[in-house]
């Protein structure tokens, strides 16, 4: 099943509305659920006419993120508050992804079983593969990979083009805790380009009952005078 979801998650027009006619279907009723869906088609058609290009694993989350704009307008439109539509398209971005990035790091424990270098790995592969330019991200020599920032975000970016830039903390932000959480890690993060910082700080620890120590660093990554050039990103 994990397979198949993570082969499905390359046909986002398929993969997408698998997900969201379920949720819509446990949280509205037919008539609403089905109007709903209608609209979002229709916005979604007129999005991917001016879709940005990037590489192929940022187009791929882009594609997704299309649909995300896409039923979030929709949904509002047919009355849900910001907060609910918010929270229907955070649960259908997790059930996207939630098996596949689940599957990627067991796959990890077959190289070590270290807690920290597995998650640490996991990182460096989402970011060679999919987070890939525009993203950017910044290390810290201590915190063994569990300490970074990522100093630019082209999925913030383009929420903040379409005019909904509250909806970058629900189709994306959320997923990190999330992800973390699944990791048996914890996300510690006290700002996000999202909300106008400079960047996004991710501080892992590692959940209790998995015997290592912290890897949380003292200090904030350091930013470099380019990247504090471009605290309007």
């Amino acid at each position: 099943m994990d397979f198949v979801s993570a082969v499905a998650l390359c046909l986002p027009n398929v993969a997408f509305k698998r997900a969201a006619m379920r949720r819509l279907a446990a949280q509205v009723s037919p008539e609403i659920a089905t109007a709903i869906w209608r609209d979002a088609q229709i916005l979604q058609r007129d999005l991917k006419r001016q879709r940005p290009k990037h590489s192929a694993g940022v187009n791929l989350l882009l594609r997704y993120m299309e649909w995300d704009c896409a039923l979030y307008r929709a949904a509002r439109e047919q009355g849900l508050s910001r907060d609910r539509a918010g929270a229907l398209i955070e649960e259908i971005n997790w059930d996207l992804f939630k098996a596949p990035i689940g599957s990627a790091f067991r796959v990890t424990r077959l190289l070590t079983r270290r807690m920290q270098t597995r998650i640490r790995r996991m990182l460096d592969a989402m970011f060679a593969l999919v987070f890939t330019a525009p993203f950017k991200r910044s290390r810290t020599p201590s915190g063994e990979g569990l300490v970074f920032d990522v100093l630019a975000c082209p999925l913030a970016a383009y929420f903040k083009q379409q005019g909904v830039p509250e909806l970058t903390r629900h189709a994306a932000c959320s997923l990190d805790y999330r992800m973390a959480a699944q990791w048996g890690a914890v996300l510690h993060r006290k700002q996000t380009i999202a909300e106008g910082a400079p960047h996004c700080d991710f501080r892992f620890t590692l959940q209790s009952g998995n015997g290592a120590e912290s890897v949380l660093s003292p200090e904030p990554c350091k930013v470099s005078q380019t990247h504090k050039a471009r605290r309007d990103f």
